[in-house]
């Protein structure tokens, strides 16, 4: 989540106290899970107030890049192995 350099929650009086929180918490790239730990709210509900600033234009979406390395399956049989058998 980032929010708009330009954002102005103040000229939106309908946005509600969180919102403008988000907003302000939004000011450098920060995951929603953060968000929701820094606001004592459940993710859920932070998704929703994300979802009313991201329609008003007010916060980003962006996604992290994916992986570019996936390890091998082996690995990963060798890795199960070896919790099973602690």
């Amino acid at each position: 989540m980032l929010a708009d350099p330009g954002a102005d929650p103040t000229g939106h009086p309908q946005l509600q106290p969180e919102h403008r929180r988000l907003v302000e918490l939004a000011r450098h790239p920060v995951a929603v899970a953060d968000l929701a730990a820094d606001l004592d709210l459940a993710v859920g509900v932070v998704r929703v107030l994300l979802g009313d600033l991201l329609a008003r234009g007010l916060i980003a979406v962006h996604e992290p890049p994916a992986a570019a390395f996936l390890p091998d399956d082996n690995i990963l049989k060798a890795v199960v192995s070896g919790l099973r058998a602690l």
